[in-house]
Protein backbone atom coordinates (compact mmCIF):
# COMPACT_ATOMS: atom_id res chain seq x y z
CA UNK A 1 0.00 0.00 0.00
CA UNK A 2 1.37 3.58 -0.88
CA UNK A 3 3.43 5.68 1.58
CA UNK A 4 4.06 9.08 2.75
CA UNK A 5 6.48 10.39 4.44
CA UNK A 6 5.33 13.74 6.58
CA UNK A 7 8.49 16.12 7.92
CA UNK A 8 8.01 19.14 10.23
CA UNK A 9 10.60 21.22 10.08
CA UNK A 10 11.39 23.96 12.61
CA UNK A 11 14.34 25.81 11.32
CA UNK A 12 17.05 27.14 14.48
CA UNK A 13 20.13 27.63 13.24
CA UNK A 14 22.00 27.38 9.83
CA UNK A 15 24.95 25.92 11.17
CA UNK A 16 24.29 22.90 8.15
CA UNK A 17 24.27 23.22 4.22
CA UNK A 18 20.43 23.28 3.54
CA UNK A 19 20.96 24.16 0.09
CA UNK A 20 23.18 21.17 -0.23
CA UNK A 21 21.10 18.54 1.69
CA UNK A 22 17.86 19.73 -0.42
CA UNK A 23 19.73 19.20 -3.57
CA UNK A 24 20.88 15.80 -2.64
CA UNK A 25 18.08 14.31 -0.53
CA UNK A 26 15.37 15.45 -3.95
CA UNK A 27 18.03 13.13 -6.37
CA UNK A 28 18.22 10.17 -3.51
CA UNK A 29 14.50 10.14 -2.98
CA UNK A 30 13.90 10.03 -6.64
CA UNK A 31 16.47 7.26 -7.02
CA UNK A 32 14.34 5.32 -4.12
CA UNK A 33 10.73 5.51 -6.10
CA UNK A 34 9.85 8.24 -3.74
CA UNK A 35 8.53 12.03 -5.22
CA UNK A 36 7.88 15.42 -3.17
CA UNK A 37 3.84 16.42 -3.05
CA UNK A 38 4.74 19.67 -1.38
CA UNK A 39 7.61 21.70 0.45
CA UNK A 40 8.09 24.89 2.38
CA UNK A 41 6.03 27.16 4.36
CA UNK A 42 1.67 27.17 4.29
CA UNK A 43 0.27 28.71 1.31
CA UNK A 44 -2.43 29.47 3.87
CA UNK A 45 -2.89 28.90 7.30
CA UNK A 46 -6.62 27.95 8.06
CA UNK A 47 -6.93 27.34 11.27
CA UNK A 48 -3.58 27.25 14.35
CA UNK A 49 -0.55 28.63 14.56
CA UNK A 50 1.92 25.41 14.82
CA UNK A 51 2.40 24.59 10.99
CA UNK A 52 2.94 28.42 10.12
CA UNK A 53 6.16 28.16 12.05
CA UNK A 54 7.40 25.01 10.20
CA UNK A 55 8.68 24.00 6.84
CA UNK A 56 6.52 21.14 5.70
CA UNK A 57 7.52 18.08 3.88
CA UNK A 58 5.35 15.71 1.87
CA UNK A 59 6.59 12.94 0.05
CA UNK A 60 4.93 9.66 -1.80
CA UNK A 61 6.33 6.11 -1.59
CA UNK A 62 5.12 3.09 -3.09
CA UNK A 63 5.16 1.70 -0.07
CA UNK A 64 6.69 1.47 3.14
CA UNK A 65 9.05 -0.29 2.85
CA UNK A 66 10.52 1.91 0.13
CA UNK A 67 10.29 4.91 2.18
CA UNK A 68 12.02 3.31 5.02
CA UNK A 69 14.48 1.95 2.63
CA UNK A 70 15.35 4.98 1.70
CA UNK A 71 15.19 6.55 5.38
CA UNK A 72 17.91 4.07 6.44
CA UNK A 73 20.24 3.89 3.39
CA UNK A 74 23.51 4.44 3.63
CA UNK A 75 23.69 6.85 1.54
CA UNK A 76 20.78 9.16 3.03
CA UNK A 77 22.46 8.30 6.55
CA UNK A 78 25.88 9.15 5.60
CA UNK A 79 26.22 11.49 3.01
CA UNK A 80 22.22 13.27 2.61
CA UNK A 81 21.13 13.57 6.13
CA UNK A 82 24.37 15.49 7.95
CA UNK A 83 24.28 17.81 5.41
CA UNK A 84 21.02 19.04 7.87
CA UNK A 85 22.17 18.76 11.08
CA UNK A 86 22.25 21.75 13.43
CA UNK A 87 19.69 23.39 10.85
CA UNK A 88 16.55 22.49 12.51
CA UNK A 89 14.49 20.07 15.30
CA UNK A 90 12.43 17.93 13.08
CA UNK A 91 9.36 15.58 13.59
CA UNK A 92 9.03 13.00 10.76
CA UNK A 93 7.20 9.90 10.09
CA UNK A 94 6.01 7.24 8.07
CA UNK A 95 2.01 7.13 7.63
CA UNK A 96 -0.20 4.48 5.13
CA UNK A 97 -2.14 5.80 2.65
CA UNK A 98 -5.63 5.54 1.10
CA UNK A 99 -5.88 3.40 -1.92
CA UNK A 100 -3.73 4.26 -4.92
CA UNK A 101 -0.44 6.66 -5.55
CA UNK A 102 -2.37 9.89 -6.05
CA UNK A 103 -0.85 11.11 -10.19
CA UNK A 104 1.17 14.08 -10.49
CA UNK A 105 -0.52 16.99 -9.63
CA UNK A 106 -2.13 20.01 -11.69
CA UNK A 107 0.45 22.91 -11.44
CA UNK A 108 -2.57 24.72 -9.08
CA UNK A 109 -2.92 21.48 -7.10
CA UNK A 110 -2.98 22.12 -3.52
CA UNK A 111 -3.00 19.97 0.05
CA UNK A 112 -4.72 20.27 3.19
CA UNK A 113 -2.32 18.77 6.40
CA UNK A 114 -4.19 18.50 9.10
CA UNK A 115 -2.38 17.87 12.45
CA UNK A 116 -5.04 16.95 14.95
CA UNK A 117 -4.03 16.05 18.52
CA UNK A 118 -7.59 14.58 19.50
CA UNK A 119 -9.55 14.52 23.03
CA UNK A 120 -13.10 14.27 24.26
CA UNK A 121 -15.70 11.38 23.30
CA UNK A 122 -14.43 8.88 20.30
CA UNK A 123 -18.39 8.71 19.34
CA UNK A 124 -18.41 12.60 18.62
CA UNK A 125 -15.42 12.15 16.37
CA UNK A 126 -16.43 9.60 14.48
CA UNK A 127 -19.68 11.64 13.65
CA UNK A 128 -17.47 14.63 12.14
CA UNK A 129 -15.19 12.34 10.31
CA UNK A 130 -18.26 10.46 8.69
CA UNK A 131 -20.03 13.69 7.80
CA UNK A 132 -16.26 15.89 6.60
CA UNK A 133 -15.71 12.44 4.47
CA UNK A 134 -19.08 12.67 2.78
CA UNK A 135 -18.12 16.43 1.74
CA UNK A 136 -14.44 16.42 0.82
CA UNK A 137 -15.24 14.76 -2.83
CA UNK A 138 -18.22 17.19 -3.55
CA UNK A 139 -15.14 19.90 -3.80
CA UNK A 140 -12.63 17.64 -5.98
CA UNK A 141 -11.19 16.47 -2.75
CA UNK A 142 -9.74 13.25 -2.12
CA UNK A 143 -8.01 11.62 1.14
CA UNK A 144 -4.45 10.58 1.41
CA UNK A 145 -3.39 9.89 4.83
CA UNK A 146 -6.07 9.23 7.53
CA UNK A 147 -4.45 8.21 10.64
CA UNK A 148 -1.64 7.99 12.55
CA UNK A 149 2.21 7.12 11.68
CA UNK A 150 2.63 3.80 11.21
CA UNK A 151 6.17 4.56 11.92
CA UNK A 152 8.00 7.77 13.37
CA UNK A 153 11.49 8.02 12.03
CA UNK A 154 12.51 11.24 14.18
CA UNK A 155 11.34 13.39 16.72
CA UNK A 156 8.21 12.21 19.44
CA UNK A 157 5.67 14.99 18.29
CA UNK A 158 4.04 13.16 15.43
CA UNK A 159 3.78 9.89 17.64
CA UNK A 160 0.80 11.82 19.63
CA UNK A 161 -1.06 13.10 16.64
CA UNK A 162 -3.85 12.33 13.83
CA UNK A 163 -2.85 13.37 10.44
CA UNK A 164 -5.20 14.00 7.54
CA UNK A 165 -3.88 14.85 4.17
CA UNK A 166 -6.05 15.75 1.31
CA UNK A 167 -5.54 16.71 -2.35
CA UNK A 168 -7.40 19.33 -4.32
CA UNK A 169 -7.02 20.32 -7.82
CA UNK A 170 -6.47 23.75 -6.30
CA UNK A 171 -6.26 25.84 -3.73
CA UNK A 172 -9.00 27.73 -4.74
CA UNK A 173 -11.12 24.53 -4.55
CA UNK A 174 -9.79 23.92 -0.88
CA UNK A 175 -10.77 27.32 0.36
CA UNK A 176 -13.80 26.71 -1.30
CA UNK A 177 -14.61 23.44 0.73
CA UNK A 178 -13.02 25.20 4.03
CA UNK A 179 -15.09 28.27 4.00
CA UNK A 180 -18.43 26.52 2.24
CA UNK A 181 -21.50 26.89 4.42
CA UNK A 182 -22.01 23.29 4.33
CA UNK A 183 -18.37 22.93 6.37
CA UNK A 184 -18.48 25.99 8.69
CA UNK A 185 -22.20 25.72 9.79
CA UNK A 186 -23.25 22.32 9.40
CA UNK A 187 -19.91 19.91 9.60
CA UNK A 188 -17.54 22.14 11.53
CA UNK A 189 -19.34 22.03 14.80
CA UNK A 190 -19.49 18.45 15.03
CA UNK A 191 -15.95 18.15 16.09
CA UNK A 192 -15.77 20.69 18.65
CA UNK A 193 -14.60 19.30 22.08
CA UNK A 194 -12.87 16.62 20.08
CA UNK A 195 -9.23 18.21 20.17
CA UNK A 196 -6.82 20.56 19.05
CA UNK A 197 -6.49 21.10 15.20
CA UNK A 198 -3.65 22.65 13.00
CA UNK A 199 -4.56 23.25 9.53
CA UNK A 200 -2.67 24.42 6.34
CA UNK A 201 -2.79 24.55 2.57
CA UNK A 202 0.37 24.01 0.44
CA UNK A 203 0.83 24.55 -3.31
CA UNK A 204 2.00 21.36 -4.71
CA UNK A 205 5.13 21.14 -5.49
CA UNK A 206 6.35 22.41 -9.25
CA UNK A 207 8.34 19.63 -10.98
Amino acid sequence: MVAYIVANNHLTEYEGNVAAYRAKVTETAVSFGGRYLARGVPAKVLEGQWLARQRNVVSVWPDQAAAERFWFSDVYQQQVRPNRIGTSVNDIAVFAGEAAPPPPPAPDAAYMLVLAQLAGPPDRGSTYAKAVAALVPKFGGTYLVRGGPARVLEGEWLTRLRVVLTAFPSLQAATDFWFSDAYQKDTKPLREGTGIYDVALFAAEKG
